[in-house]
């Protein structure tokens, strides 16, 4: 049986995506600048986008930092749209009412974890104490941590896991290395670095192309670094992300991402493919499906 096929049966997971409602929030991304998805960004949409394809479920993942009401809205939405199967809340970690806001979200079954977006802060942001304070909630209330980061956060990642071996984290999007510059070498050093720290840290495959050329990306530009996170968290700790709407600002849809996917795990057993397209991602985030 192909892994399309038992796909097909169950219901692959997008463990990466986002909508938005410009009139409801004010967003600091997108702007004016992201013409293409600077619009209300649905989950009818995100659902129609998966036509085409056995990904039948999908996680929410923040767009607003410390922001409760954006989880409660995204869940609201749920209800009609059961294919939402997890929501990734924008929660301040240094609240000091921290764990009074995730308990009252846990009340919902979609709830299951937290991110915070590191542009916004200093690099060395997520090495304070008031930052760790809120990690150890997170860990206590078994909730889990999307840790968006780019290369020049690495270095500090690996005393942060070390320091939390029960707490789920996942890398999103591969750390966004320089795939456009074909800069690999500091990334697999910090990556490998971070990915054997503990087994409780993930990685998504995800965000690939709008880290690389937006016009005239190839399929082999990826390879090597999707073969090295394969290679240093191995095949039961990466999980598929499509970052929709984002990756459509390289023109990229649903479809077309889901399929460079499938390009560059192409050598896996079909076992294998299930478990980063589908068990994974579920174990992870403890998904309903």
């Amino acid at each position: 049986m192909a892994a399309s096929d038992i796909g097909g049966q169950k219901g692959y997971v997008d463990s990466h995506f986002h909508i938005w409602d410009l009139q409801k929030f004010d967003y600091p991304w997108p702007t004016s600048q992201e013409g293409p998805i600077y619009r209300n960004v649905s989950p009818k949409e995100y659902v129609n986008s998966l036509n085409g394809t056995p990904v039948r479920h999908g996680v929410f993942v923040q767009c607003l930092n410390g922001n409760p009401e954006e989880s409660k809205w995204v869940m609201d939405q749920a209800k009609s749209y059961p294919e939402v199967k997890g929501v990734v809340g924008g929660i301040d970690l240094t609240d000091p009412n921290l764990r009074e806001t995730l308990t009252d979200l846990r009340k919902y079954h979609l709830f299951k974890g937290v991110r915070h977006i590191l542009d916004m802060e200093d690099p060395t942001w997520i090495t304070r104490d008031d930052v760790h304070k809120g990690l150890t909630v997170l860990e206590e209330l078994g909730l889990t941590f999307d840790l968006l980061l780019r290369p020049h956060h690495l270095s500090y990642i690996p005393g942060v896991v070390a320091k939390f071996p029960r707490l789920k984290m996942v890398v999103d999007h591969i750390a966004k290395p320089y795939i456009k510059d074909k800069k690999i070498d500091q990334w697999k050093l910090d990556m490998s670095e971070i990915a054997k720290q503990s087994d409780n840290l993930y990685c998504k495959i995800s965000g690939l192309v709008t880290e690389a050329d937006w016009n005239s990306w190839q399929t082999e530009d990826f390879v090597p670094y999707v073969q090295h996170i394969l290679s240093c968290f191995g095949v039961d700790r990466v999980m598929f992300g499509s970052d929709w709407p984002v990756c459509t600002l390289t023109k990229a849809s649903f479809n077309d991402v889901y399929d460079l996917f499938n390009r560059l795990i192409s050598s896996l057993s079909v076992e294998d493919k299930v478990k980063v397209l589908r068990d994974n991602a579920k174990d992870f985030y403890s998904l309903d499906i």
